[in-house]
């Protein structure tokens, strides 16, 4: 089972819900970038969703975050609570980051209501 995760949005180091993943964090480059095939969206909800797909040629930019191996398990479970993954808010999926598998949380909706962006936190109007 891999150890990475790909955040994208509010989960990256220094945004808002960086405290959930950072107790598990082994490491986290805020300033390393890393991207993955998809589309990313701005809710407007205050927050993020990506639409993963490898048939993409489009790119999702964001972090990988390490965790420690010893508590893989337990932040997925975390992560899988704050993202809604019992309500099918978000799914987790893998996705390949540089020739390697991240989990990455997948909004598995309807986007036509959401503003395409580049990245997260989007630029200003």
């Amino acid at each position: 089972m891999t150890t990475r995760i790909f955040v994208y949005g509010t989960l990256k180091p220094g945004l808002s819900r960086w405290q959930i993943l950072e107790p598990f964090a082994l490491r986290a480059d805020a300033d390393s970038s890393a991207s993955a095939q998809g589309r990313l969206f701005d809710t407007g909800c205050g927050w993020p969703a990506a639409v993963f797909d490898s048939c993409l040629s489009e790119q999702v930019q964001g972090v990988v975050v390490a965790i420690r191996s010893e508590s893989i398990n337990e932040a997925l479970a975390t992560l899988d609570v704050a993202e809604g993954v019992a309500r099918g808010l978000f799914r987790r999926i893998l996705v390949e980051v540089d020739g390697q598998p991240c989990w990455a949380y997948h909004w598995p909706g309807p986007t036509n209501e959401f503003r395409r962006i580049a990245r997260w936190p989007p630029a200003a109007k």
